[in-house]
């Protein structure tokens, strides 16, 4: 079996791109938070909601970029 090796380029993309994600889901809540007029301190006590958001727009981001490299590889 061939070993695989995750450069440090690799894991500094998917640690930015992760943050990104979480970043975006953050402003989705506190923009929520604003638009419902519910209290601020709701931005600490649905940081669970929050990261999983956040995982789903990075599992989303993830499957665009799959999709765009099958189609790029096939060429």
């Amino acid at each position: 079996m061939k070993d695989t090796l995750i450069t440090a380029h690799r894991k500094l993309v998917e640690l930015k791109t992760a943050g990104v994600c979480l970043l975006l889901a953050v402003l989705l809540n506190i923009g929520c938070i604003i638009y419902f007029h519910t209290p601020f301190y709701e931005v600490f006590t649905q940081i669970g909601y929050t990261v999983v958001i956040a995982l789903g727009f990075y599992i989303i981001w993830t499957a665009i970029r799959l999709i765009v490299w099958l189609f790029r590889k096939k060429k």
